[in-house]
């Protein structure tokens, strides 16, 4: 008699909290609903940025298409062995391209030069702007000139620094031997992985991991 009476007073004192629970748990679901729906609206709005971000970098890049850079180019210095200054960058740019590249250029196919970073052990950077892409195509496949230099001047491409950070990644693999070899060609970045495998467009970090890569600090896993 008494089991039924327990019962039902249990019943009329859980009645009010369970449907509390019940209720709590809908709005549970909904705003889980809610918060996936913002996900989903976050994620939309970060491939559009990236997208964005990538035409923006790719544009950078193309502005770039008529330049180059100098590396390891000895500085003018006087009796005393100091370097002169300004340093005359277009005159050094000449000399290496007529000189050691042999080729026939003058102050107009220059539009214009300046040096990049410090000097270093007498020597600088310089980044060039020819005036037309075919000039500065000219230059950049007579490079092959500079090989064996005493002074060890290299031509490279002027990248973006989204490319630079990519190359660098790569030269580490190239360095543990996880590739074969890379190179630029008009800004894009070309990988191969074997000496007889086909050569694959690098574009982002992504395709850095896929080569075997390491995620670095600071990296987002998520872009690109």
């Amino acid at each position: 008699m008494v089991k039924p009476k327990i019962i039902q007073i249990v019943d009329e004192c859980m009645q009010p909290h369970l449907l509390s629970i019940k209720h709590n748990k809908d709005a549970l679901i909904l705003k889980d609903v809610e918060l996936n729906k913002y996900k989903e609206e976050m994620k939309m709005l970060k491939t559009k940025l990236d997208k964005v971000e990538a035409r923006i970098e790719e544009q950078e890049q193309y502005s770039r298409r008529t330049s180059l850079r100098f590396h390891n180019v000895p500085a003018p210095t006087d009796d005393n062995g100091d370097i002169i200054k300004p340093i005359n960058t277009d005159a050094l740019v000449l000399g290496i391209c007529n000189k050691n590249l042999n080729l026939n250029l003058n102050t107009r196919d220059i539009g214009r030069s300046h040096p990049i970073g410090e000097i270093k052990d007498g020597k600088i950077a310089i980044i060039v702007r020819f005036l037309s892409y075919r000039q500065r195509q000219l230059v950049f496949n007579s490079k092959r000139n500079l090989k064996g230099n005493k002074n060890k001047i290299f031509i490279a491409e002027n990248l973006t620094k989204h490319r630079y950070d990519l190359l660098h990644r790569l030269n580490t693999l190239r360095e543990k031997e996880i590739i074969h070899s890379f190179w630029t060609h008009d800004g894009s970045i070309i990988v191969k992985s074997t000496e007889n495998s086909r050569p694959k467009k690098i574009n982002s970090r992504h395709d850095i991991y896929r080569l075997g890569g390491e995620v670095l600090e600071g990296d987002d896993q998520n872009e690109d």
